[in-house]
């Protein structure tokens, strides 16, 4: 079992923003998480990756709790929070570099992920000489999952990783994540891009009114529905009114 979350709840002051989730991660799968803006997705993210505490409830990855196995558990994640933490001033092979090293890695190792995943996620190869804080949303983001996946982590964790992103990443990305499943390897993407959620996602948990839903991928396919319409409709989606303008 990768991630097994049970009875946990958050709330911000009078707010109940997570209630009684309950989730299951296995190996090989891709979990898609969807919602609304401002149902909790990152939150839920943030409180499975340690970045924010739960009020109640239990959270464990791979077998472990983060207070028992905190490095144990920081070897085997990658993470794209919510909130890229690329450091501005330096350029993307410094920062994919410094982040190796925290992951224990050695040079030759750091050098030969951080050829193949610049090669691959950038159509042009970023300047050393220029910094990330020079560069646009989409080369930031790009440089934030490259280095959530330079240790070759065995859960990959990304929220929001399509927003920025032209076609052509958006696409480059796509299949990565489906290989890098098919390969043994277990993600978890918070997204509202339903065409991206769609070709990715071997499930579906939707966040709706502070809990935790879950859809079989093949429910979806085979209702007659599109799988936008789908999750719109398990989401109460209801079109507004024009009216005159």
């Amino acid at each position: 079992m990768i991630l097994r979350i049970k009875n946990l709840h958050k709330t911000f002051g009078d707010q109940v923003v997570l209630q009684d989730i309950a989730l299951t991660i296995k190996q090989g799968e891709c979990h898609g998480l969807i919602g609304k803006n401002g149902s909790g997705k990152s939150t839920l993210i943030n409180i499975i990756v340690n970045l924010l505490p739960p009020d109640g409830g239990t959270i464990e990855l791979f077998g472990k709790k983060w207070h028992d196995h905190p490095q144990a558990i920081k070897k085997k994640i990658g993470v794209l929070p919510e909130i890229n933490p690329v450091i501005d001033e330096f350029s993307v092979q410094d920062y994919l570099e410094y982040v190796g090293l925290i992951y224990g890695m050695n040079q030759e190792l750091i050098q030969s992920r951080t050829e193949y995943l610049i090669n691959y996620f950038f159509e042009d190869v970023p300047s050393p000489s220029k910094s990330i804080g020079q560069y646009s949303k989409g080369m930031k983001l790009k440089t934030g999952i490259c280095a959530a996946l330079i240790h070759k982590p065995k859960f990959l964790i990304l929220d929001e990783p399509f927003d920025g992103l032209d076609v052509f990443s958006s696409k480059n990305l796509a299949a990565f994540l489906n290989d890098y499943r098919a390969k043994g390897n277990t993600v978890l993407v918070s997204s509202h891009d339903l065409l991206y959620m769609d070709k990715i996602a071997s499930h579906i948990d939707l966040i709706k009114g502070a809990e935790l839903l879950h859809l079989a991928k093949e429910d979806v396919q085979n209702n007659g529905k599109s799988f936008e319409d789908e999750i719109s409709d398990r989401l109460g989606y209801k079109p507004k009114e024009l009216g005159e303008f």
